[in-house]
């Protein structure tokens, strides 16, 4: 068994059994290709598990201009989102299958079409034809005690940057129609409104969706319709412990609803 194997294999295990975060380091560190790399192995062992199952959809992170300067990154980063874990909203989950729970309030793009590597580099005027619509969601994360703040961000896109999933709520509204601009996010926690901010979008979510449609095609990978793309966060990583309901609102978008107990 090669080293990647081994990271793969203990990286693996990490993630199906909750264990705090262990980046594994590699010497020399790992750089962005070495950990797509191992995220794709990672993701085609979780893929034959039914707690997992087919990725459904994608992540994007550090798509802001701060995260970028944070982590000097010349693009943002990518996760899967697998279908098992993908769910809809009003969604009911236990508190206890996390390490540690937490989630982000994100703009969502439910594909219509198909984006092939073959047919890349795609625009945004392209991208937009493929877009079914723009839906409000919570990304759902398991963190394990990764402090990303301080993290080497490859050793985190190695093992899915924490993506526990996704709820996605509606109705939603046309690509063509999407302002983030005058998107209002709303989250209230436990019915107590704990985060309201507009115009939070990290970027436009076109764009976000046409910097993942060429960044898959650069790596073999097809963008599929009916997969969800998550645009980036609207809010700090939001943290909570225990039992709890959290609703999110994204005016023009809709609402998301999630119970943990």
């Amino acid at each position: 068994m090669n080293t990647d194997d081994t990271f793969t294999t203990r990286i693996v295990h990490h993630i199906r059994s909750a264990a705090a975060f262990d980046p594994l380091p590699a010497t020399p560190p790992r750089d962005m290709a070495a950990a797509y790399a191992l995220q794709d192995g990672v993701a085609g062992a979780l893929m034959n598990d039914g707690a997992y199952g087919p990725v459904a959809g994608w992540k994007i992170a550090a798509n802001s201009k701060a995260l970028l300067a944070r982590f000097r990154l010349d693009e943002p980063c990518s996760g899967r989102v697998f279908s098992a874990q993908r769910r809809d909203s009003p969604a009911v989950l236990q508190a206890q299958d996390y390490r540690q729970f937490a989630l982000e309030p994100e703009i969502a793009a439910v594909m219509g079409e198909t984006l092939r590597p073959q047919d890349a580099p795609f625009d945004t005027a392209r991208v937009m034809g493929a877009v079914a619509r723009f839906i409000p969601s919570m990304e759902l994360l398991d963190m394990r005690g990764c402090d990303m703040s301080a993290v080497h961000l490859p050793d985190a896109i190695a093992q899915n940057i924490s993506n526990a999933g996704a709820v996605l709520g509606g109705p939603g509204i046309a690509a063509d129609r999407l302002d983030p601009a005058t998107v209002r996010t709303t989250l209230r926690v436990n019915g107590e409104l704990r985060h309201d901010v507009t115009g939070a979008a990290p970027q436009h979510p076109l764009e976000a969706v046409t910097w993942l449609a060429n960044h898959l095609a650069a790596r073999g990978l097809t963008l599929e319709p009916g997969q969800v793309v998550l645009c980036g966060t609207h809010s700090p990583i939001w943290y909570h412990e225990g039992k709890g309901t959290f609703e999110l609102e994204m005016s023009g978008l809709g609402t998301v609803m999630l119970q943990l107990e």
